[in-house]
């Protein structure tokens, strides 16, 4: 090994491309800071984990990293190989910034830009703890399973076909300010609201269906979208088309960060894909979710995190293929006019991920007191 791991204290926490990879990283970092414990993110540059933890004013250090494309065309072949040279030089690059850093532990949720600082943090005797928050295992995650010293899931174990006494069940970081709003009674509100969290880079299948809907759901309903940054100039036109009674009840977003603790209270349904970690934050406010998981998927982990949930009857689940508008604005306005059931549901979520652990014991983990 190239360094000892008890000279070096600072804790790496690496993961981005999507917020089910930062902002659990973001939750781990609000425990860490509270407790004076010395960190750094690694990430990509003009990436979400660059925007967000900077916001932040924490340190990140950013490499090079590429991503695997497993679809067969000639371009994505070409994409291929020169993402294989990024992560190579995202190795080197890696290596330096843990010696620069001083880093003992990296802390790792997965997605292209951890792989090469936990193989790099491997090659240096730093300790690694990766984390998964998906019922399926990630590529990303798979490969770095094999050398870490720690596996931590927020599905349980059955879930891992090639589990062993290194993996344990610890669930999804949520974000202290979540946290704190979840103990809080909900805002008054005049209607029900929807909110519409398809994921930090929005969903073009979602977005279709709001697009579509939206007139009809503004009679009775509040909705808050997220829309992503490609359609939000684009829905910020459809909201000017609206009528006057209707476009004050309708809030679109490309990101949303500091009105999402409010929203969490106030929704009384949340449509989503099935990211893992929108379940875990919907289910700390025992939220009814209406899930529709993407089809592309990688191992298709978004239908297997909402089939579990449809098993243990925590979620509604439909396929993109089951929907069409009509469908879409029947399921939301009568699950809407059920208040007691969407409670039922939210209740069952919130029951699924309770006997799960703690930051503070995920924290113990990157301490080594197993």
């Amino acid at each position: 090994m190239l360094q000892e791991k008890q000279n070096n204290n600072v804790i790496a926490l690496v993961g981005g491309g999507t917020g089910g990879h930062v902002f659990p990283l973001v939750a781990v970092a609000e425990e860490l800071a509270q407790q004076k414990r010395e960190f750094i993110f690694i990430g990509s540059a003009e990436s979400l984990e660059e925007r967000v933890v900077t916001n932040l004013g924490w340190k990140l250090e950013t490499i090079q990293a590429g991503k695997w494309r497993r679809y067969s065309t000639f371009k994505s072949l070409v994409s291929n190989i020169v993402d294989t040279v990024k992560v190579v030089i995202g190795f080197f690059q890696s290596i330096k910034v843990i010696r620069r850093n001083k880093v003992g532990t990296v802390f790792s949720k997965g997605g292209y830009v951890a792989l090469p600082v936990v193989f790099a943090a491997k090659l240096l005797g730093c300790r690694i703890i990766v984390h998964e928050s998906d019922a399926v295992m990630g590529m990303t995650n798979r490969l770095s399973a094999a050398v870490a010293d720690r596996v931590l899931t927020a599905f349980g174990l059955e879930s891992y076909p090639n589990r062993n006494d290194r993996y344990r069940q610890v669930g999804i970081p949520v974000r202290a300010v979540l946290r704190r709003a979840a103990t809080l009674k909900a805002p008054k509100k005049s209607r029900p609201l929807l909110l519409v969290l398809p994921g930090s880079q929005g969903s073009a299948a979602i977005n279709s269906f709001i697009r579509s809907s939206l007139p009809k759901l503004l009679e009775t309903l509040d909705v808050v979208h997220l829309t992503g940054e490609r359609e939000y100039q684009e829905f910020i036109k459809i909201k000017e088309s609206l009528n006057t009674s209707q476009r004050s009840h309708y809030k679109p977003y490309s990101f949303i960060d500091r009105e999402l603790p409010l929203y969490f209270q106030s929704a009384d349904l949340v449509v989503a894909r099935s990211s893992a970690t929108t379940i875990a934050e919907a289910a700390l406010f025992a939220k009814a979710m209406y899930l529709v998981p993407l089809p592309t998927a990688a191992a298709n982990h978004q239908y297997e995190n909402a089939l579990r949930l449809d098993s243990a009857n925590a979620a509604i689940v439909r396929q993109e293929y089951q929907l069409s508008t009509e469908v879409f604005v029947q399921d939301i306005l009568k699950l809407i006019s059920n208040p007691e059931k969407l409670q039922e549901i939210g209740n069952r979520l919130k029951e699924y991920f309770k006997t799960q652990a703690t930051i503070s014991e995920i924290i113990k983990e990157i301490d080594g007191k197993n």
